[in-house]
């Protein structure tokens, strides 16, 4: 049999591992395996690629990352064990990979000193799946043959007979089956970012559309001019750690344990700004164990079946079982953490078992501003209506003082910190809310695509608490300042100039503009010749839901969900193609995490069943696809 693989970051390595799993341990191997991966960053991948700035490190603990699997997956191969990240980088193996394989000596000092709570650098992640994929090619089996094309694959065609043709630069090759396991993709301009990369080519002026961080070119952005940055996500926080640290500035401790900035003279000053006006919470340092998460207490299927109209959850009633258990948590550690006469566990009883929960929290005399305000923690500053840019950067540090001393308490300590913690540790419930279609058609659409997913992102996928930290020095440096919310940026005179008009007549202007976004996974405005080739060919469509009398796209790439096998323009399944990962976002949840150990982690799910299905075996039932 002859596979094809597009994309060679995790999910396509462990399409790798698995089909040698499931081929060697559950096929009668009678006839021979041959596995062409194409990929024009080589192994790894764009995102996790090893020659992007060194600087910029991974969201998620080190020991919280993995590609072997264990035996908390459900699966039907057989487990193929190995170390995680912290496990692999300090290894006496690790450095001996590294060191032949010419990674810096920044690199190498990093993976021996990796701690299990820390975030390694991307470029280590991109050293350690090419270290698995060499150690997969010692293990491959007798009658199976792998390769790796660097060629972007441009064009995907289903034959007659069954197999499938795909297109890389001008060749053809042709594949009983092929799996796409695409990451992060860019997509054409909208209408402003158009409006915006004209002018700057009219005025010459600099403008960095929404990209990945690593592969933007920040080189020629000149030292001591402003610069415009819109967003303030994860992107936001790789771009300022790149324009500063990068340049050769560092961060001291002072007495007190603040931190400082100590900058190189090499930094441009930084102007940035969002429609929230707030960067992300930051991330609690992580105190889980191997595979410790936070099952819900509320937002529990017989929960939300009683909850339940005509067989679909309210979006409200969602909502408000999801804030339960938030509220649960973040009363408990307040508890322990600030009522020593009062018991934790007592009150936990207590909530679980109330019905007028109000009542009990009023019983407890919490002091004002330790009450849970789920409308002040998605909207921090709801109340500041008028106040001049100078103003909120003294508003912008105390809260960034205030929710990083939080989140560096733990994961399993900062009232606040583990609160959001738990949307992080209920994305498998979440996923399976999806899955199900638990909502109707018109809340998911309406309310979980808009309002849920910006309040979860600006909640649980902020940077770690180190960033927040940073940022704080670098506004109290003057290197950074952060606009109120409401930021606008236009062209105006031959320059970008931004402000937030609803707040201030404060106003910025300067040559460059970054777009600090990555791009959402989008088929009808993709940019990835594949995905086009496809869409323009009838060979795929995009996921629609029935709204109304509407039909209305989620952008996903449409699907069998059962197999991930993907559907052509007129519905009918493409047996030779299968597709998974980001592209599915909006069928799926949170598509792009990390697989991680002890946790029946979906990704690893997803994999094992894919290939059982290529080679034609059967699969494990009750799988959570990703």
């Amino acid at each position: 049999m002859k596979v094809g693989i597009i994309g060679a970051g995790p999910r396509g390595i462990l399409m790798v591992s698995q089909l040698f799993n499931q081929f060697k341990n559950r096929s009668d191997q009678s006839e021979p395996l041959s596995i062409t991966l194409f990929d024009p960053y080589g192994i790894g991948g764009r995102v996790w690629r090893t020659d992007q700035w060194e600087g910029l490190i991974m969201n998620t603990p080190a020991d919280q990352i993995t590609l072997f699997t264990d035996e908390s997956v459900n699966m039907t191969g057989r487990v193929f064990d190995g170390p995680c990240l912290f496990e692999w980088a300090p290894s006496n193996e690790a450095h001996q990979y590294l060191t032949a394989h010419g990674f810096s000596a920044q690199i190498i000092a990093a993976a021996a000193k990796l701690g299990s709570r820390d975030y390694a650098p991307r470029v280590l992640y991109g050293a350690y799946i090419q270290w698995f994929y060499d150690e997969l090619l010692k293990l491959q089996p007798l009658e199976a043959h792998t390769s790796l094309i660097r060629e972007q694959v441009t064009g995907l065609n289903p034959n007659p007979n069954g197999t499938a043709t795909l297109t890389a630069r001008g060749s053809e090759y042709t594949f009983d089956k092929v799996v796409m396991a695409l990451g992060q993709q860019d997509n054409y301009l909208n209408e402003d970012e158009q409006k915006l990369a004209q002018y700057a080519q009219d005025n010459r002026l600099r403008y960095l559309a929404p990209t990945h961080p690593g592969d933007a070119d920040l080189s020629d952005i000149p030292a001591g001019e402003d610069v415009i940055i819109r967003g303030l996500g994860l992107s936001f926080t790789d771009y300022v750690s790149e324009l500063t640290l990068g340049r050769g500035g560092h961060f001291m401790h002072n007495d007190d344990g603040s931190l400082s900035y100590q900058p190189s003279g090499q930094e441009p000053r930084i102007i940035a700004g969002s429609r929230r006006g707030i960067p992300y919470y930051p991330k609690a340092i992580s105190e889980k164990g191997y595979g410790e998460q936070v099952e819900p207490v509320f937002l529990t299927p017989e929960n939300m079946d009683k909850e339940s109209v005509d067989g679909k959850l309210p979006y409200s009633k969602f909502i408000e079982l999801l804030k339960l258990d938030l509220e649960l948590t973040y009363y408990r550690l307040m508890i322990e953490q600030r009522y020593p006469s009062k018991n934790a566990n007592e009150f936990k009883q207590q909530f679980i078992k109330a019905t007028d929960r109000q009542a009990l929290i009023d019983q407890y005399h919490f002091n004002e501003e330790d009450l849970f305000d789920w409308d002040y923690i998605v909207n921090p500053f709801k109340d500041v209506k008028a106040v001049n840019t100078v103003a909120y950067q003294t508003i912008m540090i105390n809260w960034l003082d205030s929710v990083t001393a939080d989140a560096q308490q733990g994961s399993k300590t900062g009232p606040l910190g583990s609160t959001l913690e738990l949307l992080r540790d209920f994305r498998s419930p979440l996923r399976k809310f999806v899955a199900d279609q638990r909502l109707s058609n018109a809340d998911f659409v309406n309310d979980f695509l808009t309002e849920f997913e910006s309040n979860n992102n600006f909640l649980s996928i902020g940077a770690p608490a180190l960033r927040s930290e940073q940022l704080s020095a670098l506004i109290r440096s003057g290197i950074v300042i952060i606009l109120s919310p409401g930021m606008e940026v236009k062209g105006d005179n031959g320059w970008f100039v931004t402000a937030s008009p609803h707040r201030n007549a404060d106003k910025f202007k300067s040559s460059t503009l970054l777009e600090a976004r990555v791009p959402a996974p989008n088929l009808d405005r993709t940019a990835n010749p594949l995905l086009e080739d496809l869409v323009q060919n009838a060979n795929a469509r995009t996921r629609l839901l029935q709204v109304g009398d509407k039909k209305v796209p989620v952008g996903a790439v449409d699907v069998d969900p059962q197999t991930d096998q993907l559907y052509n323009r007129a519905g009918i399944v493409q047996d030779a193609i299968f597709i998974w990962g980001v592209p599915l976002e909006g069928l799926r949840y949170i598509t792009s995490a990390s697989p991680r150990p002890g946790v029946n982690d979906p990704t690893l799910q997803t994999a094992d069943k894919i290939a059982a299905e290529v080679l034609g075996l059967p699969t494990a039932a009750n799988v959570q696809m990703v």
